[in-house]
């Protein structure tokens, strides 16, 4: 990990730094804002990252090079004429917390090793950095093999790399690809292992949002659980995790991260435990309340700066 402090002095947003939405707030219809491509049109433009030997070792990306001759598994799996990207996250289409995708993907490749698979780490991620899917490259196996896998671990699609490309295979049926099953031509180059913020520059990124406001402070939560996503799929060189701002609001609402389907979503209200800050007295806290914002009327997810304080202990008189 880099022993690298970030810089303190005010900064700009880079132009370079991808940019993140907020979950509708609850007063809205939509549990979440839909994605920037249509999902089936995401399998086409998807990138892979790989990590041939294991974690630790060298990283690659596989990214779509439309109308270019496409390099093969053999580039990266000498020998190997086709692997299947397998996700480990997301399962079964459910919303999911950090946590619980972490729970779903180390269930995946506990199994792979302990049945004997060949494979590697792997992380399927949107160009623009929307979602990530956190998974296994999975090789000398057949395509019916790798299907049964993923099906019990919840996932409708595959991903088989070939000498012709990158391209998705359902793996129940009834899952409708919209024609994307076409292999899409990929290269495959070193990956740039920087800031997964700034597409992998080896600069510091900056937080949105920020202290001022209530929908700053939102926008904060929100940016900062993003990135720790985004850290925990492909690392950082420069903050290795650790902070790049002097402060960042904590939430008292889970988050369920953004897929293929859509961005950000609330989630249930999380325990004084899960928020991980000390109690103030022996008195139960009150539940969170019904907020009014600018945004106008309407049920905000707390931060933790919503939750009220206990109430004090009265002196008696005289």
């Amino acid at each position: 990990m880099p022993a690298r402090t970030f810089p303190t002095e005010p900064r700009r947003i880079p132009d370079d730094q991808f940019a993140i939405s907020v979950p509708p707030l609850r007063s809205e219809d939509e549990l979440r804002y839909g994605p920037r491509v249509p999902v089936a049109e995401s399998y086409r433009t998807n990138l892979a990252r790989i990590w041939p030997d294991g974690e630790g070792g060298p990283v690659f990306d596989v990214v779509p090079t439309r109308g270019s001759p496409s390099d093969g598994p053999a580039v990266l799996f000498p020998g190997t004429q086709e692997v299947f990207l397998v996700s480990g996250q997301h399962s079964f289409g459910r919303p999911s917390t950090r946590a619980e995708n972490a729970e779903t993907l180390r269930r995946l490749r506990w199994l792979l090793d302990f049945q004997g698979w060949t494979w590697c780490p792997s992380t399927v991620l949107a160009p623009r950095r929307d979602w990530v899917e956190q998974g296994a490259v999975v090789r000398e196996a057949r395509l019916d093999e790798v299907i049964d896998l993923a099906r019990r671990h919840g996932q409708d699609v595959i991903l088989r790399w070939d000498a012709d490309g990158l391209a998705p295979v359902a793996t129940r049926s009834g899952t409708d690809l919209a024609g994307a099953e076409t292999p899409v031509p990929v290269r495959v180059e070193p990956a740039r292992t920087g800031c997964p913020f700034r597409d992998g520059v080896d600069d510091w990124c900056v937080q949105y949002g920020g202290p001022y406001t209530r929908s700053s402070r939102i926008a904060a939560l929100v940016w900062e659980t993003h990135r720790a996503m985004l850290v925990d799929a492909l690392g950082c060189q420069v903050c290795g995790g650790g902070a790049v701002s002097v402060g960042s609001p904590m939430g008292a609402t889970e988050l369920f991260t953004p897929s293929r389907q859509g961005g950000w979503q609330w989630g249930p209200p999380r325990t004084r435990d899960e928020i991980g800050t000390p109690a103030r007295s022996s008195l139960p806290v009150r539940p969170i309340p019904r907020t009014r914002t600018s945004h106008g009327a309407g049920v905000v997810p707390g931060l933790v700066s919503d939750l009220p304080r206990p109430l004090r202990r009265c002196r008696r008189a005289g």
